[in-house]
């Protein structure tokens, strides 16, 4: 079905890394049913610009601090937008804010598609968009994106019929890794003496401060701990600790005490940082925009989940472990502005009751259940007692 007022289209990925990563597999059909819109898409974290700066499904990618800019700033520029007149706004899920629908409402000249949010619904104004699907509570955010994209297209029609595009278990993440930015990675690992045939582990270890999302994370001594045994079972490792603004503290922390065994892998270029990430044979990480950062690359990933729901956040590949504890209480995250916060009073018992031995059996059962070319959406596997 021919679709000609969608000329022009624009994607708001304004939550962090993660987020935007999960929405890929959206772009990809978004570029698949409209071929030729010109696409756009605006970020509010610089991180989530580099990231999506070599996705090849989009025309142009723009960066623009809302947080830290003036109300007349923010205006102006989106004004300016909404002077480029896009035919489509979208939000990506999450998006759980009045001030975005607000956003969406201005920039979208015809259509302006978003989610309905179970929390705080009404006051977050979805009513402002005229394509609207439910949050559902209990399905991955890949999938909550890929139902938004096809509301899109039942409402609006498509460029060619809506049965030749891919149904969802095709749709994978996408990231490219740029020739330079992987031979910058070839030069980084050859001068810490790593070779191509060392069993090279990534780690992150904390996340951002942003709504309390560091209080998802296990202690900082658990990873030097792990990192110690790791390094006794498997004496050939190396060991990578990727580290951002945020996790200078914790990444000083676990340097101190593991003998010079790890390298700190401090790039701020997140392509640069994703070229390094991509030759390791496993990743071990909190629920972060990391973890899905390794998982577009096609590594392994152990992923460690508390206050977060694993069902909606697990690692988008086919090579991943959860280890998680089921408290009642958990998870208690929702989508809402409301900073993350453990409500059974509980101090994130969570996080503090997974154990070491857990963790490495996690990394045991991955290495050798996994090679490095497994690719495409799958089912966690839980690690053994």
């Amino acid at each position: 079905m021919s679709s000609p007022v969608l000329r022009r289209i624009v994607v708001f990925c304004l939550p962090g890394i993660g987020d935007a990563i999960l929405f890929t597999p959206a772009l990809t059909l978004l570029r698949q049913a409209y071929p030729s819109a010109h696409i756009a898409v605006i970020t509010m974290f610089h991180g989530t610009a580099e990231i999506l700066a070599a996705n090849p499904d989009l025309d142009e990618v723009h960066h623009f601090d809302f947080f830290n800019s003036s109300a007349w700033a923010s205006l102006r520029y989106l004004r300016q937008l909404r002077r480029d007149r896009y035919d489509l706004s979208l939000m990506c899920f999450p998006s759980n804010r009045f001030e975005y629908n607000c956003v969406n409402r201005f920039v979208g000249r015809r259509w302006r598609a978003a989610h309905r949010y179970h929390r705080h619904s009404w006051r977050n104004g979805w009513f402002l968009n005229n394509i609207v699907v439910r949050e559902s509570g209990a399905i991955h955010n890949v999938t909550e994106n890929l139902r938004l994209l096809r509301a899109i297209i039942a409402r609006v029609g498509s460029e060619i019929p809506a049965a030749d595009l891919p149904v969802d278990a095709e749709l994978t993440l996408k990231i490219r890794v740029p020739p330079d930015d992987a031979r910058y990675a070839d030069e980084f690992l050859t001068g810490h003496r790593v070779a191509r045939a060392d069993l090279l582990f990534g780690f992150h270890t904390y996340s951002s401060t942003f709504k309390n999302m560091h209080r998802k994370c296990w202690d900082r001594q658990n990873f030097a701990d792990l990192i110690a045994q790791l390094h006794s079972r498997y004496p050939g490792a190396r060991f990578l600790l990727f580290s951002g603004p945020h996790d200078e503290e914790v990444t000083k922390f676990i340097i101190a005490r593991v003998d010079g065994r790890v390298i700190p892998v401090r790039e701020t270029n997140l392509r640069r940082a994703a070229a390094i990430m991509q030759r390791c044979r496993l990743f071990i990480t909190n629920d972060s925009g990391p973890m899905h950062l390794a998982a577009a690359l096609r590594v392994p990933v152990v992923a460690l989940f508390g206050p977060t729901d694993a069902r909606r956040l697990h690692p988008w590949s086919q090579v991943y472990t959860v280890v998680r504890r089921d408290l009642p209480c958990s998870p208690c995250f929702q989508y809402s502005p409301a900073p993350l916060s453990c409500p059974a009073n509980l101090d994130y018992a969570c996080m503090r009751e997974i154990t070491q031995a857990e963790v490495q059996q996690a990394v045991a059962n991955l290495l050798a259940q996994t090679s490095p070319l497994n690719t495409g959406p799958g089912q966690p596997i839980y690690p053994t007692a």
